[in-house]
């Protein structure tokens, strides 16, 4: 177990930066109700959640989900600031649907494997 908590904190590091950098850059996709950017928030959100949970960074639950979804926020609240980004609520919305999803996940992961 603490091979897959170190391991992990190693990962939710690493995806820390690449999701922070990749949300800095310019895409050349319009920013209106795109689909498949908003099926990539979810995917990342639930990720993100499924890693810090699995690192044990933070043992409340609540707690976790609060922060990811903060960090979402502060991406959508940087990218006011970049003249090719742009402020989505609808990201956020997606963001707080892979959280919701990562946290099913993981009470389904915690009723097959009580001890972790």
């Amino acid at each position: 177990m603490l091979l897959i908590q170190h391991s992990s904190r190693f990962i939710l590091g690493i995806s820390i930066i690449l999701i922070s950098i990749l949300s800095i850059q310019e895409i050349k996709v319009e920013p209106s109700i795109n689909l498949s950017d908003k099926f990539i928030h979810f995917s990342c959100f639930l990720y993100l959640t499924i890693i810090s949970w699995l690192s044990r960074i933070i043992y409340k639950e609540l707690w976790l989900y609060v922060i990811v979804l903060a960090y979402g926020i502060l991406i959508e609240i940087v990218q006011i600031y970049i003249p090719y980004r742009s402020f989505e609520f609808l990201d956020i919305f997606a963001d707080f649907l892979g959280i919701l999803a990562g946290s099913f996940f993981i009470n389904f992961f915690k009723d097959l494997y009580p001890k972790y």
